[in-house]
């Protein structure tokens, strides 16, 4: 799809952009590139090569680089608030003295180890007291009301098919192991992490005074085993319609009596005629389970599940375990200090209240119109290509544009900030925890048989990362990600769109990739398309997992195309939405060399560096494994191959190591 003049020209008239004099020097310079690597055979690698052979990846990350390794140096700055703010004293209840007093009791591990143990004996005794199912799903209740889960996943969040109120849901559980194929495989690498688990549960037992440790984990390994076999897989997951069943609670209850349904929502104190059980066979499983298996064993399952989750928060021995487990899933060398463990813990239990301190401290609120200015603009460029597309007829064009103008944006913090109810105190790390995960659970459930809250937030100002949500048709870029490389307010368009331009086109696109396509502008999954567009559609889609399904990640790990579609059609769509953008700036309208690039070619350069991330094998074993973005490289390089002007700005030729032929390019947006 290439832009005839008469649309540039009609667009451009809508848009002001704050472009440098190109003819200066950008303080944004692309150095150490790889002549010897010819852009057409690996970009990511013509780009990047000279840093990925020198830069070293500290013992105690897993990573480095930008995107979700740029919040290492972020984790910095946050600890520096907490130090600050932890020094003093501050009226109680002010965000001040939670996140400060948080920080501090977490940080007297002097205390925490004298612990050891102690602050889980009472949960144990309850354990010990369950004598029924009956009894077992009280105690299930009752952690569930403390902010902990176990076999039952249960959040609150607007319905399917009426996205004006919110509803329960619940979906699969109970597992210890990050995905249900790590226990069906026998791959050597796969075994390591099985046994490392069954270690790190005996381990918990043994430190928590309980005889039998091995066959004890031994057990519990087999109940998560036997619960795995339910589990959809994490491609099954991403059909959304097959993922929402509204099921009446009455009929739920008989259907499935050990459960039981509507004792629980009462215990609860929940109230529903209907819930959604995303995955139904997980939980007739589960109910056939809680009378097949002795209770004696669920009881040392749910003992172990209560240590796993509160392992890192107890004595040192208990974090040990917890690490030389990860150690093996993630290939992690050494802990994290005390300090970065905490400061990531205020951010996960405290974010919106050390947010605030972070964007008082560190936003540049220029930065936010800017990236508004972007947003915007690539509304527009988008607009344009779903004009031209050749595929999609014109009713349905009428109401993707709809849609497209009906996305609320929401750049750098909250209009209203989430507050915490909850008594910190210094003295009391614990407690502190339990305090905010019970405040947790009552936030989300407040929202029940409510409208949703537009004013919320999914992620924490300080944390680098966007997203798309597609009930609420939202589009949000926290504070942490409005920072080189991927966006600079003093750098040249060329850069600027090609980074946070890239991820505002890529958050765009995921508004109309595979699963938010089915949702219409109102949130509601609804088809807005005709049948023959459709069906286009999801030929388009197939032909993107088909080609992602032959690349190769680590010798003979291939990536999953079908759990990645959605990412890989917003990277693709995301890179030709911001160029189309670009294009209609001065500095994309100018052949204006800067350091020896041309604007196209410094587009490109930014869009590769801001992928550049270097990973140990075993972490990015298992994201491929289970995480629906396709690596950093993939995100470079494969829709690049795609991309009409690349070709263009690197003279990318037949014979080239990533070159597509005009038929092979895959275009959807």
């Amino acid at each position: 799809m290439k832009n005839t003049v008469y649309f540039l020209l009609l667009i451009a008239t809508f848009i002001s952009c704050n472009s440098l004099d190109n003819t200066s020097k950008s303080k944004i310079d692309f150095e150490g590139i790889s002549e010897n690597i010819k852009p057409g055979d690996n970009f990511f690698e013509h780009v990047n090569k000279v840093w990925l052979d020198s830069v070293v990846i500290a013992d105690d990350q897993v990573g480095v680089g930008s995107y979700s390794f740029l919040n290492i140096p972020q984790k910095k700055l946050l600890e520096n608030i907490l130090i600050e703010v932890s020094a003093e004293n501050h009226k109680k209840g002010s965000i001040e003295q939670m996140v400060g007093d948080f920080y501090t009791s977490g940080m007297d591990t002097i205390n925490i180890n004298k612990r050891g143990f102690e602050p889980l004996k009472a949960t144990f005794n309850k354990i010990d007291e369950i004598n029924s199912v009956a009894s077992l799903m009280v105690f299930v209740a009752n952690e569930m009301s403390l902010g902990t889960q176990s076999i039952i996943s249960m959040y609150v969040s607007s319905d399917n098919e009426n996205s004006n109120v919110n509803m329960l849901h619940f979906g699969q559980s109970g597992l210890g192991l990050p995905d249900r194929d790590y226990y069906f495989k026998s791959d050597e690498a796969t075994v390591a992490i099985q046994d490392a688990y069954k270690k790190y549960i005996s381990t918990l037992f043994t430190l928590s005074d309980e005889n039998e440790a091995e066959s004890k984990a031994a057990i519990v390994y087999e109940i998560e085993k036997k619960l795995a076999v339910s589990h959809k897989t994490r491609i099954e997951r991403r059909d959304i319609k097959a993922n929402f069943n509204k099921i009446n609670v009455i009929e739920l209850s008989k259907n499935e009596p050990n459960i039981g349904w509507a004792t629980l929502l009462k215990q609860l104190n929940l109230k529903a005629d209907s819930i959604d059980i995303e995955q139904p066979n997980y939980y007739k499983e589960l109910n056939s389970m809680l009378v097949s298996i002795p209770i004696s064993n669920w009881k040392i399952y749910l003992k172990a599940n209560t240590l796993s989750i509160y392992a890192n928060i107890l004595s040192k021995p208990f974090q040990n375990a917890s690490f030389e487990y990860t150690k093996v899933l993630y290939g992690q060398d050494t802990q994290n200090t005390r300090a970065q463990l905490m400061v990531k813990k205020v951010d996960r239990q405290l974010g919106f209240a050390l947010g605030q301190l972070y964007v008082k401290r560190y936003f540049n609120e220029d930065a936010k119109q800017r990236v508004l200015d972007l947003v915007n603009n690539l509304q527009k460029a988008f607009e344009n290509r779903i004009n031209q597309l050749d595929w999609m007829s014109d009713a349905t064009k009428k109401q993707a544009k709809e849609k497209l103008y009906t996305i609320t944006k929401k750049i750098g913090y909250p209009d209203v900030w989430r507050t915490y109810n909850a008594n910190i105190e210094k003295d009391a790390y614990f407690e502190n925890v339990v305090a905010l995960n019970k405040n947790a659970y009552q936030y989300n459930i407040a929202k029940l048989n409510n409208p949703p809250n537009r004013d919320e937030w999914g992620t924490t100002p300080a944390t680098v990362t966007a997203y798309y949500n597609p009930p609420l048709n939202e589009i949000v870029f926290p504070a942490g990600i409005l920072q080189f490389p991927y966006f600079d307010i003093t750098a040249d368009d060329a850069v600027n769109y090609g980074g946070i331009g890239m991820v505002i086109g890529h958050e765009l696109t995921h508004a109309f990739d595979d699963q938010g396509a089915q949702f219409d502008k109102d949130g509601n999954v609804k088809n807005w398309w005709t049948d023959e567009d459709y069906t286009k559609f999801k030929a388009k889609t197939q032909l993107m997992i088909d080609r992602y399904n032959s690349f190769t990640v680590l010798d003979s790990l291939k990536i999953k195309g079908a759990l990645t579609v959605g990412e890989n059609t917003a990277d693709n769509g995301g890179i030709a939405i911001a160029y189309d953008a670009f294009k209609l700036t001065e500095q994309g309208k100018s052949d204006t060399k800067i350091q020896g690039f041309t604007p196209d070619q410094r587009f490109f350069l930014s869009i590769a560096r801001i992928w550049r991330v270097k990973t140990r094998d075993a972490y990015l074993a298992n994201y491929i494994k289970t995480n629906p973005h396709s690596p950093p490289i993939w995100r470079v390089n494969g829709p690049l191959m795609n991309f009409d002007p690349f070709y263009d700005a690197f003279n990318v030729q037949p014979g080239e190591k990533n070159y597509k032929t005009d038929a092979e390019r895959i275009k959807i947006w």
